[in-house]
């Protein structure tokens, strides 16, 4: 059950009453996972009453959110719930739920719908020959020499490796905007990396090296412990020493900064490439972060999840600037956003979003706060 606090936050909320206090307390509240549903159980009803009215009536939207509150959620979540509003999975926390009855998801005609592009997932083997992975097939991974090396199961490239080779021997995967793949190292180590990011790592690590990966991108990486083979995320001006850890690394050529954040275990970080003189400690739930171009780290306590939620699918923003956001959006869904509106830029959000279509969280930000686009030939052009 939900305390009568909680309870009554969400009715504010829901009835866009909420004060900046309520928005704070419900973006924490929001991103645990069983708070989340019960979230999501009050916007479908939500809209449930209001679909039901010509005009909406607020009045009749407590009184009818009201009754539910007081019932179990665990006794309520059936039938009439499974075929409604699906799209209404998360709620977009700080922009107003009011958007949605005013924009097209219930069957008006619609503005030129975006059409996400598509390209390739590539590997370059060691000897530069680039190939294509169909994320919905399998194959064997082979080396220059023919020796199997690794299979591909779907979205998913195991690296056995080659106990036998004596060079150090590289593969590079490039993951396209709009895709995800999963990685497992030949120690085990699995990497999760996200759309525009390209890594490379050796196909089999060596006894008398350190195990090194070099990436540009983001990537969540669960490291196989070895004490006596530390593994080394080299992001540019940025190192990350782990021997077993679970942790993620941002490191887009167009972000201003590079940032690790920390999940589990323990991490190390170095500057400008190197990993000699001091290192910067990192312990679980906090984030470190570097602008390029500096040597100074700042460390910051955080909710890990807002920056892990992408292994799921899922987008949490907080008081991220829109230009952050849009950056984001372009490489999940490989389109192209042009902004006209440089103070937009600069202003900050708090949202989340899941299943959410490109088209509807670009409505949702049109609606609530005024902000005018087009489509022209598949691209997005804020005025």
């Amino acid at each position: 059950m939900i305390l009568p606090e909680t309870e009554n936050r969400i009715l504010k909320y829901l009835t866009n009453e909420a004060s900046a206090d309520d928005l704070d307390f419900l973006s924490d509240w929001i991103l645990v996972s069983e708070n989340e549903s019960r979230f999501e159980a009050y916007v479908k009803i939500y809209f449930e009453t209001m679909l039901a009215m010509n005009e909406p009536d607020t009045d009749k939207i407590k009184k009818k959110l009201l009754e539910e509150i007081k019932r179990d959620k665990r006794k309520t979540s059936g039938a009439r719930f499974q075929n409604m509003l699906k799209y209404a999975a998360v709620a977009v926390l700080f922009l107003t739920i009011g958007y949605l009855y005013q924009i097209d998801f219930f069957g008006k005609k619609k503005n030129e719908a975006l059409v996400p592009g598509e390209a390739q997932i590539t590997i370059t083997m060691d000897n530069g020959t680039v190939e294509s992975l169909d994320p919905n097939r399998k194959r064997k991974v082979k080396d220059a020499k023919g020796n199997v090396v690794g299979n591909q199961d779907k979205g998913k490239l195991i690296y056995t490796g080659n106990p036998n080779s004596k060079e150090l021997v590289y593969n590079t995967l490039h993951v396209p905007y709009g895709k995800r793949f999963d990685l497992v190292l030949s120690d085990g180590t699995r990497v999760f990396l996200n759309s525009g990011t390209t890594m490379r790592y050796p196909v089999t690590f060596h006894k008398d090296r350190d195990r090194t990966v070099f990436l540009e991108g983001e990537a969540y990486f669960e490291v196989t412990k070895d004490d006596g083979h530390p593994f080394v995320v080299n992001a540019d001006e940025m190192n990350v020493k782990v021997l077993g850890t679970k942790f993620n690394v941002s490191h887009y050529l167009e972000d201003s900064s590079i940032n690790t954040v920390l999940v589990e275990g323990a991490v190390e970080l170095h500057n400008k490439g190197s990993l000699s003189g001091e290192a910067v400690p990192l312990e679980p739930g906090f984030k470190a972060e570097m602008n390029k171009g500096d040597t100074e780290i700042s460390i910051e306590k955080v909710n890990t999840r807002v920056y892990t939620a992408w292994i799921q699918g899922k987008l949490i923003f907080r008081n991220s600037s829109f230009r952050q956001i849009r950056q984001t959006l372009e490489r999940k869904y490989n389109i192209k956003i042009h902004n006209g509106n440089k103070n937009l830029d600069e202003q900050l959000f708090d949202a989340t979003f899941d299943i959410e279509s490109i088209d509807q969280i670009l409505q949702s930000f049109s609606k609530s706060y005024a902000i005018t686009y087009k489509i022209i030939d598949n691209e997005v052009i804020i005025e």
